[in-house]
């Protein structure tokens, strides 16, 4: 198989580079420091409906995007599976990526392709580029549908700024919060 991808320059990259990419059907670009990371596109239906699901879950009172960028530094954007936004932020539909200063919360549904980029590189970058939160979600192994969330909190530690777990829970139980 192979990819075309219309570059306007050469690499290193900008944010401003990478928003005028389009990428091909099948494919998800990410930028890190300059140059493109490209990987496959999540192709489970269980991870687009747990996107789905959590999109719900989390757009009562902030606006929520899915698949959209967030950029973490001059050269890289991120695409999170669901970004919420800050209190009082209403992101400009029109735009395909946003600075990390408006963003509280991303999630990635960690999938067999993104496992190690999901559980290892991203958190590093979504810490050091300050956001305060970060969803992991992973399939539940025990039912078909489930989903367990690992939920994350930015917090000060001797080795610098990082996440430190606040919560697991089961989706299923967080809609059933959200319900009572």
């Amino acid at each position: 198989m192979s990819i075309s991808i219309e570059l306007p320059k050469l690499p290193p990259f900008t944010a401003e580079d990478y928003e005028t990419l389009v990428a091909p059907e099948g494919i998800r670009l990410e930028l890190v420091n300059g140059s493109l990371d490209v990987a496959a596109a999540a192709r489970m239906g269980w991870h687009y409906r747990t996107a789905q699901r959590l999109g719900m879950l989390l757009g009562t009172d902030r606006e929520v995007l899915g698949e959209t960028g967030v950029v973490l530094a001059p050269g890289t954007v991120r695409v999170p599976d669901l970004t919420r936004f800050r209190e009082g932020v209403v992101p400009d539909l029109l735009r395909s990526q946003y600075p990390a200063s408006d963003v509280d919360l991303v999630v990635e549904v960690i999938s067999p392709e993104s496992d190690q980029r999901d559980r290892v590189v991203k958190p590093l970058e979504y810490a050091r580029a300050g956001i305060p939160e970060l969803w992991l979600v992973e399939r539940d192994a025990e039912t078909r549908t489930g989903a367990i969330i690992s939920s994350f909190h930015l917090a000060l530690q001797a080795t610098g700024t990082q996440y430190t777990l606040a919560r697991r829970a089961s989706l299923d139980d967080l809609e059933k919060e959200a319900r009572a």
